[in-house]
């Protein structure tokens, strides 16, 4: 008798983690405003970078928030916006365009930088600086102004060799 009971609850134990695996799982990529989920007791919880979902848990998004889910399986990330509560899978339905499918390789740089621990805590958080200038682009100047630098070079190449040829 206690052997049965051992394997039933041995088969029990098997067959919820299976169902657990078959759920499918959506990670958190990027979010943008207040989003919250809503816990066990019906609980406002802020949604944080990295975060697991399933397609029945239920998130709220403010108005000019979004959050970006990646899929596992199916190699997707979905991009929800605007104003909006439920669960998950209703709000991929409802807004159409929600879902892109990514290239295995552009998916695995997704999920690697998600992973990543060896970048710089200011780099993941947008902080950068910039210098202006105000002169034009060496690379975006025209044809014409670079002509007349080459020319000038030549001519400057053509003196120091005729210089140097004179001075022996």
């Amino acid at each position: 008798m206690k052997r049965f009971i051992a394997i039933l609850m041995l088969t029990v134990a098997t067959i919820s983690i299976s169902a657990q695996q078959n759920q499918q799982t959506l990670i958190v990529y990027e979010v943008n405003g207040k989003v919250t989920s809503f816990n066990n007791r019906s609980k406002e919880v802020p949604v944080e970078k990295k975060q697991y979902f399933s397609l029945k848990d239920r998130i709220k998004i403010p108005e000019n928030g979004f959050i970006k889910l990646l899929d596992r399986e199916q190699q997707k990330m979905y991009t929800l916006r605007n104003k909006c509560q439920g669960r998950i899978s209703a709000l991929i339905e409802s807004q159409k365009q929600a879902g892109k499918s990514l290239t295995k390789q552009y998916f695995a740089y997704v999920l690697r930088s998600l992973t990543r621990s060896d970048t710089d805590p200011i780099y993941n958080t947008g902080l950068t600086t910039g210098t202006y200038r105000n002169d034009a682009d060496s690379l975006l100047c025209d044809i014409d102004s670079l002509q007349t630098v080459v020319d000038s070079l030549q001519n400057v190449i053509i003196t120091l060799t005729t210089d140097s040829v004179k001075t022996k």
